[in-house]
């Protein structure tokens, strides 16, 4: 089953290795009452594939915490003044992209 999971940063958002038992670390990702937990799996490959990911995650955050530094160099987001250079509404954006569905944004 696919869900989609959105995270906005907060103050006190933070993410941390744990490893509660010798030779089971998790990534954990906290905001607010949530947490969203990365594992080993516990197949053959498991390790391998938690390492790919992690390196790939890694290398991601990099890059996002790159663009949005460079977003925000000159002056504060205004995203309601992006929203309108992309002709989408932040209504529209919540819609699509916070539990809405396509179909119900009016175009």
């Amino acid at each position: 089953m696919a869900f989609y999971l959105l995270l906005q940063p907060e103050e006190g958002t933070e993410s941390a290795l744990v490893e509660r038992a010798q030779g089971h670390p998790s990534l954990v990702i906290s905001s607010g009452d949530a947490r969203l937990t990365v594992q080993i799996a516990g197949q053959e490959d498991g390790a391998q594939l938690a390492i790919k990911f992690a390196r790939e995650l890694a290398g991601s955050a990099a890059a996002f915490a790159d663009r949005c530094e460079a977003l925000t160099k000159l002056a504060p987001l205004d995203f309601e003044h992006l929203a309108a250079l992309v002709g989408t509404t932040p209504e529209e954006v919540d819609a699509l992209t916070a539990g809405g569905r396509d179909e119900d944004v009016e175009r």
